[in-house]
């Protein structure tokens, strides 16, 4: 049903290795499928892991590039929480490159939902969407200001043209 499942499904026909990170609650997300033939693939992280101080320094920078202006406001934070994002960080910390499948935020609409109107200039320079876009910016900036060699970063991005919600709504 979701973008997790997909891929799951893709990693096994291909061989690939195989790990879901879950935190907290996210499992009752998890499609009826995924539960039934990936559930070995489940790895539960604990709420202390993603406060982490790592993961919480980079959360705060990759929030420097994607909650912008009149979005910067005090539950930020807690908005992108409820995108169970900072799981995604754990997908990305280490990768040699990242495959995704997402949706690019149309400029001028917020990067919580894709829905709500802001400034253009609000919209992020890394525009895809959702905790696939935070994935993709914590990836990105491992290869900034002096970090790792930009010329081995390798983001590879399908545009699946939004999310289901966003070609259902009036």
């Amino acid at each position: 049903d979701g973008a997790d499942e997909t891929f799951g499904e893709m990693a096994i026909e291909h061989r690939h290795g195989l790990v879901h990170f879950l935190g907290p609650g996210d499992e009752e997300w998890a499609s009826a499928k995924a539960k039934e033939t990936q559930k070995y693939a489940f790895e539960h992280v604990k709420k202390e892991l993603l406060e982490h101080k790592v993961v919480s320094e980079a959360f705060e920078k990759a929030g420097d590039s994607r909650v912008l202006g009149s979005q910067r406001t005090d539950d930020w934070r807690a908005r992108v929480a409820a995108m169970a994002a900072r799981r995604n960080f754990l997908q990305v910390r280490r990768a040699d490159a990242v495959y995704v499948v997402g949706w690019r935020l149309e400029k001028g609409k917020d990067q919580f939902t894709g829905r709500e109107d802001v400034s253009p200039h609000e919209t992020p320079v890394l525009d895809i969407g959702g905790g696939t876009g935070w994935a993709c910016q914590w990836y990105v900036d491992r290869f900034a200001d002096g970090g790792e060699d930009p010329a081995q970063c390798q983001l590879f991005f399908f545009d699946d043209a939004g999310p289901p919600w966003a070609r259902k709504d009036p």
